[in-house]
């Protein structure tokens, strides 16, 4: 069942920067046949085209380790991390309209960066997901990452309305899914739930909170990942 939902997941994976190439390489050849390829233009696209390609091939290493049990650990630093993330997801996030706030802190850790990107993207693409559904004039997401009780805690939240509180307790179980999910993008939550618990030695828990932001009430869904082993 893992190994199924891990072929249909590098289909989405792929699908977003396979996009981005297409896009990309058709505004090239449409500026060049008006005569308008300006320079900074190609630097541009060849970067986009680029950074596409390696995500590409990043993907088929991530997964084709995934279920090796002699993969290395490595040490990273989470807010670099995260950085990549965004890098990897600012093109379906500049036109959503969606404020990111940012409380990271620089935390030295020990693990697989990549596979935990790959869980940052997950929970980031859902909450985009829910947060373009809705009709409010300010739409958030909140990344809180800190350390306490020597272990490193990850906490990202949205203003989204929620976890239908029916499924709440089944998002992250094997063989669960929606049509949203279905049609979404990036690796399942069951997947990610073995990412953080078995690879990593954490654990991931998804709650519904309100919370106060700029003196207003919120609403959504809330997902926590503890690590442990911080490096000092």
């Amino acid at each position: 069942a893992a190994m199924g939902e891990m072929i249909d997941n590098i289909a989405h994976q792929w699908r977003q920067p396979l996009n981005i190439i297409s896009v990309t390489s058709t505004g090239v050849l449409f500026k060049n046949d008006l005569g308008k390829l300006e320079k900074d233009f190609v630097n541009d696209a060849m970067s986009n085209i680029n950074n596409s390609v390696q995500h590409l091939s990043q993907t088929i290493t991530d997964f084709r380790d995934f279920f090796n049990p002699n993969k290395k650990r490595g040490q990273f630093f989470i807010k670099q991390t995260f950085e990549k993330t965004f890098k990897l997801l600012e093109s379906q996030f500049k036109t959503s309209g969606i404020i990111i706030i940012k409380n990271i802190d620089d935390i030295d850790s020990i693990g697989f960066e990549n596979e935990l990107i790959q869980v940052f993207i997950n929970i980031l693409n859902n909450a985009r997901d829910e947060l373009v559904k809705i009709k409010k004039e300010k739409k958030f997401i909140f990344i809180d990452v800190f350390k306490e009780n020597d272990n490193l805690q990850i906490v990202i939240k949205d203003n989204a309305g929620g976890i239908p509180e029916k499924i709440k307790d089944k998002i992250m179980d094997s063989y669960f899914t929606t049509k949203e999910d279905f049609n979404g993008t990036g690796i399942g939550l069951y997947m990610c739930k073995i990412i953080i618990s078995e690879h990593m030695n954490g654990y991931i828990k998804a709650n519904n909170v309100e919370f106060e932001y700029e003196g207003n009430i919120y609403f959504g869904a809330e997902f926590r990942i503890v690590l442990p082993k911080i490096l000092e």
